[in-house]
């Protein structure tokens, strides 16, 4: 009788107990950029070890200041001091394209160009460039004020087709050009360039590949908007998103988006947004906050999400349960000293 009591007291104890989820496993490639990205960074590379519970770690270019995947995440661009490189992520070629330092590394939506801005003396100038370095002149500002932010820093609508901010005043005395004041341009890339004005300006967040883009109004975090198409930039009206959280990106090769809001001092909540009816999907909370300068991967099946936050952090996280698994441990990073991993940005993850 005693034995039968303690079995039975066993079994309830047993079925009342969660069971635990197991461990997250990061699998495929990521690349990150980390060290003092003052004076360039290290392009490292992260990938599991067999049994998949610790990572390898190699460093396969220096002093790199920026770095962008394409949209199929075959190749990658990256700027050093002196030039723009682009590398074949499943051969490791790597090729030189253009001279000089560059910034704001963008690629057009079918992968065969893409834009950077150089600053050459008393000017700023953005260019366009195809995949063997030949190179279009868009547009320069030679008022010889200093550029601040990602202004001119361009973004792809269409293969033929980039955004990027132009303002009043900034325009060569010998053009007859009219500007509108601080707005958004829209440039129509062909034999020459066409400019059109948008009726306002706009601060884009992040434009999908299928083309809706998530948005704010110029110099605003809030209300985030959302614009189904972008195919007419200039004549843009875009609808409410939601009315609280800020966007952190769109699961790889996907248009979900995604969003986190801080409810509470050590929790986050994060969230995703249906993108053909622009619902509410899912939602987790997370233990964690993060800081304003956090860099987010969501894999493309929007499932899991890598994280490097400053200093030296870089997490695995689960986007339905909430479920936290750094990289490295806290004895691991504090051996390291600020080594390898210091302040990671996630560039790519290549997945299997």
């Amino acid at each position: 009788m005693i034995f039968a009591v303690t079995l039975a007291c066993v079994l309830i104890s047993a079925c009342s107990q969660t069971p635990e989820r197991p461990a997250l496993k990061f699998t495929g490639r990521l690349l990150l950029l980390s060290g003092n990205s003052t004076n360039g960074a290290n392009l490292t590379e992260l990938t599991a070890a067999p049994g998949g519970n610790t990572y390898n770690l190699a460093t396969i270019a220096g002093d790199v200041f920026e770095a962008a995947p394409n949209l199929d995440q075959t190749q990658l661009l990256y700027a050093t001091k002196d030039q723009i490189m682009l590398r074949d992520l499943h051969t490791g070629a790597v090729k030189p394209l253009v001279k000089g330092q560059g910034f704001c590394l963008a690629w057009s939506p079918d992968g065969k160009r893409f834009s950077y801005k150089q600053n050459q003396a008393a000017s700023t100038k953005l260019y366009v460039s195809d995949l063997d370095g030949k190179t279009k002149l868009i547009w320069e500002d030679s008022s010889g004020i200093e550029n601040a932010g990602d202004r001119y820093c361009a973004q792809w609508i269409a293969p033929d087709r980039i955004v990027f901010d132009r303002f009043v005043g900034m325009i060569p005395k010998a053009s007859s050009e009219k500007v509108k004041p601080n707005t958004t341009t829209l440039a129509i890339l062909g034999d020459s360039v066409q400019f059109i004005d948008s009726a306002r300006k706009w601060s884009i967040q992040g434009i999908c590949p299928s083309g809706s883009a998530i948005l704010s109004p110029a110099d605003q975090s809030q209300p985030t908007l959302i614009a189904k198409t972008v195919e007419h930039f200039e004549k843009l009206d875009p609808t409410s998103g939601p009315s609280e959280g800020r966007f952190i990106g769109f699961a790889a090769k996907s248009c979900v988006p995604f969003f986190i809001s801080q409810s509470l001092s050590t929790t986050t909540d994060l969230f995703s947004l249906n993108p053909t009816n622009w619902q509410r999907l899912r939602s987790a909370s997370i233990n964690y906050t993060f800081t304003p300068g956090a860099k987010m991967l969501i894999k493309s099946s929007a499932r899991l999400m890598v994280v490097g936050d400053a200093p030296d952090k870089l997490l695995l996280i689960d986007t339905e349960s909430g479920d936290i698994t750094p990289f490295f441990s806290e004895a691991a990073t504090a051996a390291r000293n600020a080594g390898p991993l210091q302040s990671p940005v996630p560039v790519v993850w290549i997945e299997d």
